[in-house]
């Protein structure tokens, strides 16, 4: 395992408690039946692939009845054929390996015989062998490679006796297989391998989410509804603090983690970036710990060609654009959501001298390579670094890896008014917010007119908290807590009251879900919506109420 996980990345595991903790409650499907499939989601670099890597080891330390493996389809699903040797092979690989060894000679077809061979897979050598010798011919038949792969982890599974947790990264990318002649319907033959077997259960991963939720919850995909989804959200500031921590020789004073939180909104990532660059600022530049160099850490690293950030970013804007239509259109929308957020298809329209059609396409596409996300109506950047990032380096503003503190006041300045800005009016923000307060919730007695109640109420006691969409699509709640109470909860973060059939719609699911509702509205409530939150119990918190419960218990 240390080849594949080394003790380095060990140690800066950092927090995932809930996600493990979800994925050891479905884990029990696979011993227990029927299996449950998982499925991962998250921004790029956002932990899901060391998540998965801790999730093996912990298995495999705690687990003798169960074997895994780790596929990365963006590695293997370069052709049909290379696909079929590569996913037969890292199977091969896991199991006989564990992980220790370069997995090199399994992946090549003319060692992977012998390889399986000289670790004592006798039984699995007779397996792999219709594929290899398929392999061997002038013109393979696609079809068959396929359907032979995707048997195989059921086959090893049986040869071994032994349940199998097959974990595949970057998933989205087995569309590719499909644009080769003679390897249609791809994912088709891989759910009815799904549907016939009950002893692997497949865990999947990607960082190109709309494509992958589409895969997932399309009804016309023949995976719909196979899979449990699984958010990996950034951290909250404890564990901000906790992953800095690791990576500092010395703690630094208390009020500067939340600026740090604030300012990378809890990515691992952007974290590791601007802590490491604070570390050669404080060890080597000899700068004292402030709010200041915490702000000249974040802009450097985004801001000068070089940094971590600056890298990231470039790379994912410059990917995900490839993947679009109208590069130079999408670019000049980019700008402009860069500018200001929260814009509706007329008005980039508008800004864009265009009209609302042709808006609208750009905007779709930017949505389905991830780097715009649309709510209610209104679109923003689905990763506000990114955002910055953009709205200053398009338009030529880069600084210097060695910039002094006194050549970035007017940027620290910006920053500072962007970044509050933004920490008050983004939804996305405000959800973050909500769920890192219920996971404090802990018994507090907290004043009725927070949730517009008559009388206290008494926060539960969470032990999960995370948002939740059904399997079709149609319900999408932004946060769920499970405790001896269970709450479910929206947030609408707009310059808009919330009428009456909102809460109706809410409370009908609460009902449904045996659960308590709980609304947070920014603009607040209509009066015949506080009518009905009163006459059916339901919890409603606006602005100022939501700021009063997060001063009492953060």
């Amino acid at each position: 395992m240390n080849f594949f996980y080394p003790s380095d990345q060990q140690a800066l595991f950092t927090n995932r408690r809930q996600e493990l903790a979800i994925l050891d409650h479905y884990h029990h499907s696979l011993i227990d039946g029927p299996v449950e499939h998982i499925a991962l989601f998250g921004l790029r670099r956002i932990g899901k692939t060391l998540l998965l890597k801790e999730y093996m080891r912990r298995l495999r330390e705690t687990n003798s009845a169960e074997q895994s493996a780790f596929l990365d389809f963006s590695i293997i699903c370069s052709s049909p054929e290379n696909f079929s040797l590569g996913f037969i092979g890292s199977i091969c690989y896991w199991l006989l390996e564990e992980g220790n060894s370069d997995p090199e000679p399994f992946l090549n077809p003319a060692t992977l015989g012998a390889a399986v061979l000289r670790v004592g897979g006798d039984k699995l050598y007779d397996e792999i062998q219709p594929i290899l010798q398929e392999l061997q011919r002038a013109r393979p038949d696609r079809q068959a490679l396929l359907r032979q792969a995707f048997r195989f982890p059921r086959q090893a599974a049986t040869i071994l006796d032994k349940k199998l947790v097959l974990i595949c990264d970057e998933f989205q990318e087995i569309r590719t297989l499909e644009n080769y002649p003679n390897s249609q319907n791809v994912i088709a033959l891989l759910r009815a391998e799904l549907q016939s077997q009950n002893i692997v259960q497949y865990i999947l991963a990607g960082s190109a989410i709309s494509v992958l939720a589409g895969l997932l919850s399309n009804p016309d995909s023949p995976l719909f509804a196979q899979f449990t989804r699984i958010s990996v959200e950034p951290f909250d500031r404890e564990s901000t603090q906790e992953l800095a921590n690791k990576l500092l020789s010395e703690p630094l004073e208390a009020d500067l983690y939340p600026l740090l939180h604030s300012l990378t909104w809890g990515h691992p990532f952007y974290i590791t970036a601007v802590v490491r660059r604070m570390g050669y600022l404080l060890d080597v530049v000899q700068r004292p710990p402030s709010t200041d160099l915490v702000k000249q850490a974040f802009l450097v690293e985004t801001l000068s060609p070089g940094g971590r950030i600056y890298d990231f970013c470039q790379y994912v804007y410059d990917l995900s654009l490839q993947k679009a239509k109208g590069y130079g259109a999408l670019k000049s929308v980019l700008q402009i959501l860069a500018q200001e957020e929260g814009l509706s298809a007329s008005e980039v329209a508008r800004r864009l001298h265009v009209t609302s059609g042709s808006a609208s396409d750009y905007l779709r596409w930017l949505c389905e390579v991830d780097l715009v996300v649309e709510k209610e109506k209104a679109y923003y950047f689905r990763d506000q670094v990114l955002r910055f990032w953009v709205g200053y380096v398009i338009k030529g503003i880069e600084i210097s890896l060695t910039a002094e503190p006194m050549d970035l006041k007017g940027l620290i300045h910006r920053l500072d008014q962007q970044f509050q800005r933004v920490a008050e009016e983004l939804g996305d923000a405000q959800e973050s917010l909500v769920r890192e307060l219920m996971r404090h919730f802990n018994g507090q007695a907290v004043h009725g007119e927070v949730f517009h109640a008559q009388s206290e109420v008494t926060l539960p006691v969470f032990q999960e908290v995370k948002d939740d969409i059904s399997p079709d699509g149609q319900i999408e709640l932004d946060a769920i807590g499970e405790g001896h109470e269970r709450w479910v909860v929206e947030v609408k973060w707009r310059n808009k009251r919330t009428g009456s059939k909102e809460l109706e719609k809410l409370h009908k699911h609460a009902q449904e879900q045996n659960s308590r509702a709980w609304f947070v509205s920014r603009s607040g409530f209509s009066a015949d919506a506080l009518h009905y939150a009163i006459e059916n119990g339901i919890l409603v918190t606006d602005k100022y109420g939501l700021e009063i419960l997060r001063k009492q218990i953060l």
